[in-house]
């Protein structure tokens, strides 16, 4: 099949106007963020080396922790969303990236028919041939089509970049729905373990206060104490009964979600009876700002779609220049009638075609100004999501500081009470003490310890904290 001179000429405009301009004539730069990075954390201590968190939760050395935390990974509903959705996000990618490319098709159909003229066949032939039929047609076309716009000013381009950031952006979703899931799971495990501390020192509590009111009436009986000494008691029994049921209910609730977020009901909340075997880490070391930054799946959402709002900007402003289409169209046909030779040939035909907008309203610059407005509120967000990230960090290791320094007075505060109660023992066994003063210093030991047990779980949870600030709990392989 050979081309006529004027479809050569056609065609050589549109491989000519393909090629004149490789790019959007609009310069458009990113706009510059607001934040200054600091140079380092004020709080993090100093090292060399950064820690690895990963999977941070292997340095509790808690099998059960880990075995929670891998199940929820593996099967929380929120993952297998945003699994989905990176999927949909490349879907969407290779759907943008089609429009660069012609489109191919091919195209065939067939007729057939008689036809009734407007002279029909005589009677009298007719009746001689009886058989006879009104002429009849028949005849078919086969052929390949191909549309294409070539992307000159880059606008398709623009767009294509753009649905690769959004790919990008719902792969940090993945992301950091995974570091979410793995610190929500050991935040209601270090909780239920500390909670479990708790009610087990209330009911030493209790029991001791117990002893002490039966103490107390013999005293009494003997004239030796008041019946306001005796209700005193009592209100603290009472008060410390009441407490039982709070943290019984709030441990329920953390096991529930660790059995809802490992995707099952809560009537398959895991056992927690054994005993705790975590071992809280030291506070994990960082790199620079700049670099957790990189690693947070928060901000580098936030600027996978800052970036996407910048092509964006760039695609709709090609639509102010003008557009070309090639149009090519070539096949087979034939039309055949009865009693006429039939009618076949091959051949193609090409077209292009020009379009520039002259009025349409405002419409396309109202659209750039849109655009525009999109990039910087983008621009803005991706400025707060820094600033967020960078407060974070800074608490979470003054949270942790201030913990450990909480921890240690009061783990002293229960080694001088522990001295204390031994001593009051020996004063008692020597005559010199009442039961009432050694069974208060006990009392006075297990409130300290129930501080330091509540302590112990704020620093747990300072670190869990520290960790998800950090970026932690998630592996930069590309997900599934």
């Amino acid at each position: 099949m050979s081309f006529s001179a004027p479809t050569a000429r056609l065609l050589l405009t549109t491989l000519l106007c393909s090629g004149a301009v490789a790019c959007s004539p609009f310069k458009t730069e990113m706009p510059p963020s607001q934040v200054t990075l600091p140079a380092q954390f004020t709080a993090a201590p100093a090292s060399t080396e950064a820690t690895d968190l990963t999977t941070w939760w292997t340095a509790w050395q808690d099998p059960l922790l880990t075995r929670l935390i891998q199940q929820a990974l593996a099967a929380n509903p929120e993952i297998r969303v945003a699994q989905a959705r990176v999927q949909e996000s490349r879907a969407y990618t290779t759907m943008a990236k089609s429009a660069l490319y012609p489109t191919l098709g091919a195209t065939a159909g067939m007729m057939g028919g008689g036809m009734d003229w407007r002279h029909p066949v005589p009677p009298l032939l007719k009746m001689a041939e009886p058989n006879i039929q009104d002429p009849a047609t028949g005849g078919h076309l086969a052929g390949i089509t191909m549309a294409w716009e070539p992307d000159i000013w880059g606008g398709n381009r623009a767009r294509t970049r753009g649905a690769r950031q959004m790919a990008l952006a719902s792969e940090d979703i993945l992301h950091g729905t995974h570091m979410a899931i793995a610190a929500d799971v050991a935040a209601n495990y270090v909780t239920a373990r500390g909670l479990q501390q708790r009610v087990a020192l209330l009911d030493q509590s209790v029991s001791t206060l117990q002893s002490l009111l039966h103490y107390a009436s013999a005293r009494f009986d003997a004239g030796q104490t008041t019946q306001a000494d005796l209700e005193t008691i009592r209100g603290q029994i009472a008060a410390a009964q009441a407490q039982r049921p709070l943290l019984v209910a709030a441990l329920d609730a953390c096991r529930h979600r660790l059995a809802i977020l490992s995707g099952q009901p809560p009537e398959q909340a895991p056992d927690l009876s054994a005993p705790a075997q975590y071992r809280v880490p030291a506070p994990p070391v960082t790199e620079l700002p700049s670099t957790v930054l990189e690693r947070r799946p928060d901000v580098r959402l936030e600027k996978h779609l800052l970036d996407a709002s910048l092509q964006r900007l760039i695609s709709t402003k090609t639509d102010l220049l003008p557009r070309f289409g090639l149009e090519f169209f070539g096949g087979d046909g034939r039309l055949r009638f009865d009693g006429i030779p039939g009618v076949s040939g091959s051949g193609g035909l090409m077209a292009v075609n020009a379009y520039l907008p002259l009025f349409n309203a405002g419409r396309i610059q109202s659209k750039i100004h849109a655009s525009d407005a999109q990039l910087h509120q983008a621009l803005a967000t991706y400025d707060q999501t820094v600033l967020t990230a960078l407060a974070e960090v800074e608490d979470a290791y003054e949270n942790r500081s201030s913990a450990d320094q909480s921890i240690t007075s009061l783990t002293t505060e229960v080694s001088a009470l522990s001295r204390a109660a031994t001593q009051a023992r020996g004063l008692y066994e020597g005559g010199r003490f009442t039961m009432q003063d050694v069974l208060t210093t006990r009392i006075k030991k297990i409130a300290a310890q129930d501080d330091l047990a509540t302590a112990q779980t704020r620093q747990a949870l300072a670190t869990v904290q520290l960790a998800r600030a950090l970026g932690g709990g998630w592996s930069n392989q590309p997900p599934s």
